[in-house]
């Protein structure tokens, strides 16, 4: 059974792509995890601009960056939230707002958990002590 190892960098690929088929922007460039800048060719698909050669593995992609028609660049998140704003739902204001929002959910989540695992640790060993 052959299992793929990079899920994420396909999902963010894969976003990426909607992104371009649906944004009212132009995508001119993409930031990858490890700190390099892509400018993408108009008419040519995401994968294909990476220039990977055989075996290489594919980029986690974390900033698309898009251009409106008055030449203003906007970096997104390869996310619902990015697609969100690339289509128009939201202003640029409203995506940050939805990304520091989805930021503190994960905080506070991470926070209670590690609080749960706590008490529960604690009161086991009250319970065996």
């Amino acid at each position: 059974m052959c299992f793929t190892h990079n899920v994420i960098e396909q999902q963010a690929l894969k976003m990426c792509e909607e992104i371009r088929g649906h944004s009212i922007y132009n995508i001119v460039g993409i930031a990858a995890a490890d700190g390099q800048y892509r400018m993408i060719q108009e008419n040519t698909s995401i994968e294909s601009n990476l220039n990977l050669l055989q075996g290489e593995a594919l980029p986690l992609i974390t900033k698309v960056m898009l251009q409106d028609a008055h030449g203003r660049e906007y970096l997104v998140s390869p996310d619902e939230a990015g697609l969100q704003f690339a289509i128009g739902k939201v202003t640029y204001k409203e995506y940050k707002h939805l990304q520091a929002k989805e930021k503190r959910k994960l905080i506070t989540i991470l926070i209670a958990s590690g609080s749960t695992l706590f008490l529960l640790s604690w009161s086991l060993l009250q319970f065996l002590i």
